[in-house]
């Protein structure tokens, strides 16, 4: 969605063009204006008649004239809909009443909210004599938006009791149901179920072809909620959705259960799917760890192997330390992956070397996860470890040697900023700056004089070298390359600030009159 400047300065583009004739122009507005939602179209008639400086972005009124109006293209009527001068709205209004395509459709439905009581009831009867379900499609998505806003909102009950009058209830709210504005859609389908216009059978059909999950959630709902236990299980069990599975084992008790789906829901990819698998299993008289155990050791792919070893953990079954080294060694991502998942609270200082080399890797979420095996495990790594991947070429290398020392907390996090500032990468040199000065924590002897190696070179203003000089109790505030700063005094004259304490002293200072 375009920006309420950009907006203006399209929409003054098609004034200018209404007024001199720019076909060109006024086509592609008049694409533009089509092909937008409902909801962005009443934004844009909103910041069509908002202005602070120069001129509105629909122009004057008087440009507005009786010649440009009745030009044979609607678009040049829907512009001037939309100007602040209601004069211009109204005769506009009424020139679109002999259009009937889908831009005057949108641009009439708008006016129904107008504040001008003349140009509400002309849009208004207008668009209760379209009653077509073409110019339904058009109108209605504007109607329910403005249903909400007070004025106008008693005109889309009148407008669907008219085409239900004409056209029939299944046959409106059907064509509502393949509407392409997603909230029509969905009141459309609450609406026929609430109804019954649709029922069970027609849930069943939709569901496995139906992609927005707002409507999905209804359909499951509506299956859960009267479908019988063979047609849940049929159904839901085997949906690609995770709620329908798991809804499915909420409603089924385990006598109604096949032991076979369960047991393939127990190595399901939604963790509450496998949750409620575990309990019906339990149910039954069996022991997922087993399930668990047979599937990890097994030659299934790798990603079911994985979820099997999550199933194990979940369970709370123990791992050897050696298996779970062994799947982080492992050539298959899932498997790496899991691996340092279970390694998380169990890592030795064996395992440093192993993790490092994971965090240089050119997998990106094996390194978060290896980054946070050692952010869990401080004590078995230091700084000096980091060494080779901050001197890396690869600025990614380096930007995961920043974010494990910034993780240690506390002044670290500070010098780990300080010394990105340097970095060649002016990208990576900006995430430098995002320095949080730690409260209520003093730094050791050797952060202070890192801290103060790095005030002397970085690239940061004065005021922000002396509050954190001052924050880490450094005696004396850094001078900086650059050249030497002065504080003004009022009433003496400028004097070099050295320290905090004659900064303290200066501006402190009794006054002399």
């Amino acid at each position: 969605m375009l920006t309420p400047p950009q907006i203006r300065r399209r929409l003054s583009e098609g004034a200018v063009a209404a007024v001199q004739g720019g076909r060109l122009v006024l086509d592609e507005t008049a694409s533009w204006l089509t092909s937008v939602t409902a909801r962005e179209f009443l934004r844009i008639d909103h910041d069509a008649r908002q202005f602070r400086y120069g001129r509105p972005a629909l122009g004057k009124p008087e440009e507005w004239t009786s010649e440009v109006l009745a030009s044979p293209l609607p678009v040049v009527a829907v512009l001037a809909s939309m100007h602040p001068d209601g004069y211009v709205r109204e005769r506009a209004v009424r020139s679109l009443v002999t259009s009937l395509d889908a831009l005057s459709d949108r641009a009439l439905a708008v006016r129904v909210n107008d504040h001008v009581r003349v140009i509400r009831e002309v849009a208004a009867g207008e668009v209760l004599r379209r009653r077509t379900l073409d110019h339904a499609d058009h109108v209605v998505p504007l109607l329910r938006r403005i249903e909400q806003r007070g004025r106008g909102f008693e005109v889309l009950a009148l407008y669907v009791q008219a085409l239900v009058t004409e056209h029939g209830e299944a046959d409106v709210w059907a064509r509502f149901r393949r509407s392409t504005d997603y909230e029509l859609r969905r009141a459309a389908f609450r609406h026929s179920f609430d109804s019954g216009l649709l029922g069970l059978p027609d849930a069943v059909v939709l569901l496995p072809g139906e992609r927005d999950q707002v409507v999905r959630r209804l359909l499951i709902e509506v299956i859960a909620d009267s479908a019988t236990p063979d047609v849940i299980a049929r159904v839901l069990l085997r949906d690609r959705s995770a709620e329908s599975r798991t809804l499915a084992l909420v409603k089924l008790t385990a006598a109604r259960l096949d032991p076979a789906d369960v047991e393939r829901l127990l190595l399901d990819s939604s963790v509450l799917t496998r949750l409620w698998a575990r309990r019906r299993w339990q149910e039954m008289g069996r022991d997922p760890a087993v399930v668990y155990a047979t599937c990890a050791h097994s030659t299934a792919k790798p990603v079911v192997r994985a979820r099997a070893y999550i199933g194990l953990a979940e369970t709370g079954t123990v791992v050897e330390r050696q298996e779970i080294v062994g799947l982080v060694r492992s050539t298959e991502l899932p498997l790496r992956k899991v691996g340092l998942l279970l390694l998380r609270d169990g890592a030795t200082a064996e395992d440093i070397p192993l993790l490092l080399r994971s965090v240089a890797g050119d997998h990106s979420r094996v390194a978060r996860l290896a980054g946070e095996v050692l952010i869990g495990s401080p004590r078995l790594w230091s700084l000096t470890d980091l060494a080779p991947l901050k001197a890396a070429k690869d600025p990614e290398l380096r930007r995961r040697a920043w974010w494990l020392h910034r993780r240690r907390g506390g002044w670290e996090a500070v010098i780990a900023d300080l010394e990105f500032l340097h970095d060649s990468d002016p990208r990576l040199a900006a995430l430098g700056r995002q320095r949080e000065l730690p409260m209520y924590l003093r730094p050791t002897d050797t952060q202070k004089r890192r801290i103060t190696e790095l005030l002397s070179t970085v690239p940061i203003s004065r005021d922000q070298r002396s509050s954190i000089a001052f924050a880490a109790g450094l005696p004396d505030l850094p001078r900086s390359s650059a050249a030497q700063d002065c504080v003004p005094v009022p009433h003496s004259e400028s004097v070099p600030v050295t320290s905090h304490r004659q900064w303290w002293r200066i501006w402190n200072r009794p006054s002399s009159r």
